[in-house]
């Protein structure tokens, strides 16, 4: 089940998914400017939430995201263009002179781990990792494939039932692989570490926190402002500007609840107790305390 979710292909240094270009980031890595910001997440870690609100301080607030989308102004970096297909058909050579055109600092969206991040070794860019309570994420993603217009899938609707889903996400384990590469670097200087958790609880400290790390100069009102329109409420009010919503069915959306224990209430007791045990035997314990944001009991 997991050979689905995720397919190994062999390169100098990028192990590619199933919706990643590795043979792109391979050509991006040395392109990687000083100012770059890789936001690097497993799915449904809060991701979105943290573009938006880098986005927001780069430019003193932007609702409209430049009237061209999150994709646009925060690209999917190891992500081309589509959400799937022959990636070997690409153009990279364009794809590449869109990226040099952004404007400075450049942010930019990866579904990897810390060693596939494209930049070299010696690399000022900085990185920011964010994770959620593992007991969110497999319902929320559930929900994100099933709300997706089939076009966005291929062309097939996804029809795969939980309990059959669940069993491939657990056995990849790829968001316990993503935490526990980054927690790895914790002490790096240019690696920050966020919780989904405590964006909910205070988005202001850590969008302070963001600021400080990057070196920004983002004044009081500004980011107020940038917190204020990077709100769940707001972006759920604002869904189109991101320019994802044209990808969901009707009745469905790009940004849902994002509420803290709620999805982990569609777990049965018996697929709770598996995550907890995978995140235990995968992470080591303090990183187990910092991932398992919700406690156990």
């Amino acid at each position: 089940m997991a050979d689905s979710f995720r397919t190994k292909v062999l390169m100098p240094r990028y192990v590619t998914t199933t919706m990643c270009d590795g043979a792109l980031l391979e050509a991006f890595e040395p392109t990687a400017r000083p100012t770059d910001v890789f936001v690097a997440t497993a799915a449904k870690s809060g991701q979105t939430w943290v573009l938006a609100l880098l986005h927001h301080l780069r430019t003193g607030g932007d609702p409209q995201f430049g009237g061209k989308g999150a994709f646009a102004v925060t690209p999917w970096l190891e992500n081309p263009r589509q959400m799937s297909g022959d990636f070997a058909t690409h153009d990279h050579a364009t794809r590449l002179a869109e990226l040099a055109a952004l404007p400075d600092p450049r942010v930019f969206k990866l579904h990897v781990t810390y060693d596939e991040v494209p930049r070299p070794e010696d690399s000022p860019a900085r990185i920011v990792n964010v994770v959620r309570d593992p007991r969110d994420l497999a319902w929320s993603m559930h929900c994100h494939l099933r709300g997706l217009r089939p076009e966005a899938l291929g062309g097939a609707p996804f029809e795969v039932p939980f309990e059959v889903w669940f069993e491939g996400w657990l056995a990849l384990g790829y968001a316990f692989e993503v935490a526990k590469s980054f927690w790895a670097r914790r002490d790096d200087p240019r690696v920050l570490l966020m919780r989904y958790e405590d964006m909910k609880q205070d988005l202001e400290a850590e969008a302070r926190r963001l600021v400080a790390f990057l070196g920004w100069q983002v004044d009081e009102a500004t980011l107020r402002r940038c917190v204020e329109l990077s709100s769940l409420a707001s972006m759920q009010e604002n869904e189109s500007a991101l320019g994802m919503h044209t990808a969901f069915r009707d009745g469905h959306h790009f940004v849902r609840e994002g509420a803290m224990g709620k999805n982990r209430a569609h777990l049965s007791a018996d697929q709770e107790r598996r995550i907890v045990e995978k995140a235990r035997a995968t992470l080591e314990p303090e990183c187990f305390e910092w991932v398992m944001a919700l406690g156990v009991p």
